[in-house]
């Protein structure tokens, strides 16, 4: 399958058909029906993963109708996303990376056989993502430093449909602003536990973020193709395709 060079182009041209993470994935791939699942208890991360699993459920309604955009919108920072802040070893995060998109992919009823071909495009891909954003270096620096300057926003993400986006874990998603509660052993977020408000503006209003400025970082985000934006303590990570652990982009370094 030959590589797009980027996500964004893909979305704004509307052919969401090709994948674009070129990585090979090991997948847990238990794809079971919802009730199964929960009456089973056994995915890794037990009652809280279960927990989790009705918002999988409401946040696969767009990909049954368009499966098109499961790519998309199972990036790692979004909606069919998973953060695993509290697990108690790094394999155990890993298990749970690899079977999250599974049990993903059976809720939002997409074949097996199809997920890891989504993400998975020839060695050729690697170089095209490289590629795609050294061409693009001033744009992806001068979006960085007004990143940089919303010093209250640690994350920024963006997936399909269009004009769905989280800050920080405020997910604003099938016209609803809700912001994720991490799971209290595990801290998934999503966790199945949300905290709503009346809209973007009303989150953004007590850390004084100003909405329009998150707004036009999202769009620039869509033209260079990135889907979040992360700060870390040792620098920003600019994520632009990936899939439960596994992503591609760039890291740029603090100073010092």
């Amino acid at each position: 399958m030959a590589c797009p060079g980027y996500w964004g182009d893909k979305v704004r041209r509307g052919k969401l058909r090709k994948a674009m993470m070129c990585s090979r994935l090991v997948v847990g791939f238990l794809l079971l029906g919802v009730t199964g699942l929960v009456a089973n208890d056994g995915p890794p991360g037990g009652p809280e993963f279960a927990h989790l699993v009705p918002h999988i459920r409401d946040a696969c309604a767009p990909v049954r109708e368009d499966p098109g955009i499961f790519p998309y919108r199972s990036f790692p920072y979004g909606q069919l996303g998973l953060e695993i802040r509290k697990a108690s070893e790094p394999a155990e995060a890993d298990r749970i990376r690899n079977f999250h998109p599974g049990v993903v992919a059976g809720a939002c009823g997409i074949p097996a056989d199809q997920v890891t071909a989504h993400f998975y495009c020839g060695p050729e891909c690697p170089g095209n993502r490289r590629d795609h954003l050294v061409h693009q270096l001033s744009a992806v620096r001068a979006l960085a430093i007004r990143f940089e300057s919303l010093r209250s926003v640690r994350l920024l993400a963006v997936w399909a449909p269009k004009g769905e986006l989280r800050v920080n874990d405020l997910f604003l998603m099938q016209n609803q602003a809700r912001e994720a509660v991490p799971s209290p052993k595990m801290g998934f977020v999503p966790s199945g536990e949300w905290k709503s408000w009346s809209n973007l503006a009303a989150y953004l209003a007590p850390i004084h973020a100003p909405e329009s400025t998150i707004l036009d970082l999202s769009r620039q985000m869509l033209v260079i193709g990135l889907s979040a934006l992360v700060r870390e303590a040792s620098g920003l990570r600019l994520v632009g395709v990936g899939i439960g652990g596994h992503e591609s982009g760039l890291f740029i370094l603090r100073s010092g």
